[in-house]
C-alpha cells in the first residue's frame, strides 16, 4: 500500500500488512543479489554526492578520508520522529533508521544487493532448496550481556510465526522450524520461495532474546547490533550509545561513543539549525533547499536513491483507460523529465520500471517514453477517441511534490486533447475511495522503495498481489512474475523480470512510472563515512566516526 507521512515529501512510512493482506502480497522477494556503486571525488564545500540503489554515499574529501576515530557524539536533526520499538511490528521509516543499528539479522543486505550470512555463519539450501540450514556465529552478545543461541533464533522466529507481526504471512510457507543444537538452526520450506530468503535480512526478522521474544510487544528494544538504545523522548529525542561488546570486531567500529536524533518535523527549522551548527548530520532536505546545502561551507550533500517510486495509476476496469492507446496517447503526451524536475527541483530519476534504480532486475533496454504529440494523437484515433477525452484526476493533497505533479501532468496532455481534471483529496479519502473503492479515472500515488523485486512487480501488479488496484491484468505477465518467485538463480530471475518490464510498458500497465525520488541528506565534513545503507532507506552507523 502507498504510505503517507508527515513528511515534506510524503514518502518516509510505511504501512503493515496483517496475514490477510500478507498472502497476496508475500511480493517481497530479493535474489541473493543487488546492485549499488559509490563514486569518488573530492571538494571542500558544496559537494554533491549520490549513491544509487546500495548503502552508503559518494566518498568525498568530507565522506570517508582518513582514518577512523573513536569517540564524541554524533547530533542528528531527523525529519520524522521514531515511532515504535518493535522490528517485528513497526514499519515506519523513522523507526527503522534507529533499528537498523540496534538489531541484526540472519543474513544481510550488502551494498551491491547481495545477501550475506551474517548472524548466522552459512546459509545452505538443501532438498531441492526447500531446506534452509544455518550454523551460527558464536560469541555474539545481546545488549543485556546474554549470549545469542538457537533457542534465540526460533523463539524469534516462532514470535513472528504465531502472532500478527509484519512478515506473519511468510510462515504460511514455512513446515517447519527446528534449534537442533546450540548453534545450528533450520527452516524447512513447503516448496522453493526466494522472498523468505529476502525478509530474513529485514528487521521484521530481527533477532532478539527469548525472554524479549515471548512478549507481545517490545518497549525497550534489545538486540545484538553495533549500537544500544539508551533513551527516548516521545516526539522530541532518541539516544543510542555504543555498544563494547559487540561482536562483528572485523568491520573496525562501532566509533561513535553516542548518537542523539533531535527530532524536528519542520524542514526549515531542521536546515536554519544545521546551518547555525547545532547537527553534524540532518536527513530530509526538502528538494528545495538542496542548493542551499550544497553552497554552505565545511558541508557534503548526499543523495541515495531509491526512496521512494511516484507513478500515475490509471483504472484499467473503466473508461478511457480500460482501452491501451487511451493509455499510450497520455504516455506519449508527457514529458516525464520536466514533470520530476517540477516537482523534485532536480533531485528525481525519471524510470519506466519498477525495478529497484541499479539492481540486476533492471532492463536497460526499456526506457521512459519521449514526449510525441503526433504518436498520442495517432494512439487516441487508434482507441477511437481522435478528439480526446476527459478524465478525473484525484492526487492526494498531502503530497506537494504530487500535487505540483500532477499541474504539469495536465497542461501537458491537454495540448494533445487530453483532459484531466484535478480533484485535490485527502489521504483518507484517497485510501477509501481510490485504493479501496477503485472509484477513480487517474490518480498518482507512490510507494517506499524496497530492494526486493517481487514487491514492485507481484504486490502491486499482479491481481493477486494485496496492493492490486488499476486493474491491468495480463496472463503472460502474471506467468513470469509468478515463476520467479521460487527461483534461487538470480540470473534467471533478473530474465524473467526484463521479460515481465517489457510487457508492462508494452501494453502500459496501469501504473505509468514517473521518478524515484531519493534520500536527500546534509552533513558536516567532520562526520565521516558513508551515509545510508543498502536498502536506499535506513541509515547504518557502524562505520561512521567524528573527525573532531
Amino acid at each position: 500500500m502507498p504510505s503517507d507521512s508527515n513528511e515534506s515529501d510524503g514518502s518516509d512510512s510505511g504501512v503493515s500488512l496483517d496475514r490477510r493482506q500478507f498472502v497476496g502480497a508475500v511480493g517481497t522477494s530479493v535474489p541473493l543479489v543487488l546492485a549499488g556503486c559509490t563514486s569518488g571525488g573530492e571538494s571542500e564545500g558544496g559537494q554533491d554526492a549520490t549513491t544509487t540503489g546500495s548503502g552508503g554515499t559518494s566518498q568525498t574529501s568530507g565522506g570517508s578520508g582518513g582514518s577512523p576515530k573513536s569517540g564524541g557524539t554524533l547530533q542528528w536533526g531527523g525529519a520524522v520522529p521514531v515511532q515504535g520499538l518493535d522490528p517485528h511490528l513497526d514499519s515506519s521509516a523513522a523507526s527503522k533508521r534507529v533499528l537498523e543499528n540496534i538489531y541484526e539479522e540472519l543474513v544481510q543486505l550488502q551494498s551491491d544487493y547481495s545477501l550475506k550470512p551474517h548472524l548466522a555463519k552459512n546459509l545452505k539450501k538443501q532438498e531441492n532448496n526447500t531446506l534452509l540450514s544455518m550454523d551460527l556465529q558464536q560469541g555474539v552478545k545481546f545488549h543485556d550481556g546474554t549470549e545469542m543461541t538457537s533457542e534465540d533464533v526460533l523463539a524469534s522466529y516462532q514470535r513472528v510465526a504465531n502472532g500478527d507481526y509484519l512478515a506473519s504471512g511468510f510462515f504460511d510457507f514455512v513446515e517447519n522450524m527446528k534449534a537442533p543444537s546450540k548453534y545450528k538452526f533450520q527452516i524447512k520450506l513447503k516448496e522453493p520461495f526466494a522472498p523468505f530468503i529476502a525478509k530474513m535480512a529485514t528487521a521484521e526478522l530481527a533477532i532478539m532474546p527469548k525472554k524479549e521474544a515471548q512478549k507481545k510487544k517490545i518497549g525497550n528494544p534489545v538486540g545484538t547490533g553495533p549500537y544500544q538504545f539508551e533513551s527516548r523522548e516521545i516526539e522530541s529525542s532518541f539516544t543510542m550509545t555504543k555498544f563494547d561488546d559487540y561482536w562483528d570486531s572485523k568491520s573496525g567500529g562501532p566509533y561513535m561513543d553516542k548518537i542523539v536524533k533531535s527530532e524536528i518535523t519542520d524542514p526549515s527549522v531542521r536546515l536554519q539549525s544545521f546551518q547555525a551548527g547545532e547537527y553534524d548530520f540532518i536527513n530530509g532536505v526538502a528538494p528545495k533547499d538542496v542548493e542551499t546545502v550544497k553552497n554552505m561551507p565545511q558541508t557534503r550533500f548526499e543523495k541515495q536513491f531509491p526512496k521512494s517510486l511516484v507513478y500515475l495509476g490509471m483504472n484499467c476496469n473503466q473508461k478511457p483507460f480500460d482501452d491501451k492507446h487511451a493509455r499510450l496517447a497520455l504516455d506519449f503526451a508527457l514529458d516525464k523529465q520536466k514533470i520530476a524536475e517540477a516537482a523534485l527541483y532536480g533531485t528525481g530519476k525519471t524510470t519506466a520500471t519498477p525495478a529497484t534504480p541499479g539492481s540486476p532486475w533492471v532492463n536497460k533496454d526499456v526506457k521512459p517514453r519521449p514526449r510525441d504529440k503526433q504518436k498520442a494523437k495517432k494512439h487516441l484515433e487508434q482507441a477511437g477517441m481522435a478528439d480526446g477525452y476527459s478524465a478525473s484526476f484525484k492526487i492526494p493533497q498531502s503530497y506537494p511534490a504530487q500535487v505540483q505533479a500532477a499541474k504539469v501532468i495536465s497542461d501537458q496532455a491537454s495540448e494533445v486533447g487530453i483532459e484531466l481534471d484535478i480533484q485535490k483529496i485527502t489521504w483518507n479519502s484517497w485510501l477509501s475511495d481510490v485504493y479501496s473503492k477503485q472509484n477513480f479515472q487517474a490518480t498518482t500515488s507512490s510507494y517506499l522503495a524496497l530492494w526486493y523485486p517481487d514487491v514492485s512487480f507481484y504486490k502491486f501488479l499482479h491481481p493477486d498481489g494485496a496492493f492490486f488496484f488499476t486493474g491491468w491484468k495480463n496472463e503472460e505477465y502474471n506467468k513470469l512474475v509468478e515463476e520467479a518467485r521460487h527461483m534461487y538463480d538470480q540470473q534467471k530471475r533478473a530474465e524473467k523480470y526484463h521479460k515481465a518490464t517489457e510487457i508492462l510498458h508494452r501494453e502500459r500497465a496501469g501504473h505509468l512510472f514517473l521518478w524515484w525520488q531519493g534520500n536527500l541528506y546534509g552533513a558536516k565534513n567532520q562526520y565521516k563515512g558513508d551515509i545510508g545503507a543498502p536498502d536506499g532507506s535506513t541509515l547504518r552507523f557502524q562505520d561512521n566516526w567524528l573527525e573532531n
